[in-house]
């Protein structure tokens, strides 16, 4: 769960200002397209300064846990203690798995530019052989 920000609708409605507030009722009155894409705008706004950060949606049972837990778990404190330690140990897994993936990102990385710099060599070297053969003046700088 984040910590950093919680949904608090009194904290997203001192955000609006009057005249939003205002724009937005008759908006929806007049055409209610209008008013929602500006209510979305600005909870939009609210998410990237970071006062409001809605839960992140996800599927099946991801998603349900996370709902339950924002309610108070399961009731069962034995059960609710468990699953706490499960999604903390898969969470290290995950931050496992991400930091194997950054190390071998780097090891591509390190591969292309080895194999970049042997084949620039062979360029260099297959251009000087050439140079000498035909008696060009060497111009490298």
């Amino acid at each position: 769960m984040n910590t950093t920000a919680t949904f608090s609708p009194s904290e997203i409605l001192r955000r609006f200002k009057a005249w939003e507030i205002v724009f937005v009722l008759l908006a929806f009155l007049i055409f209610w397209p209008v008013g929602l894409a500006y209510v979305a705008w600005k909870l939009w706004r609210l998410k990237e300064e970071g006062v409001w950060d809605w839960p992140k949606t996800g599927n099946g049972a991801a998603s349900w846990n996370m709902r339950f837990d924002q309610f108070g778990g399961t009731g069962n404190a034995a059960f609710d203690e468990y699953k706490r330690m499960r999604i903390a140990e898969l969470e290290a897994e995950r931050r496992r798995l991400e930091e194997e993936s950054r190390a071998f990102a780097d090891f591509l990385d390190e591969l292309k530019r080895a194999r970049d710099r042997e084949t620039f060599d062979r360029f260099m070297h297959e251009r000087r052989a050439r140079r000498q053969e035909t008696g060009e003046p060497r111009s490298e700088g």
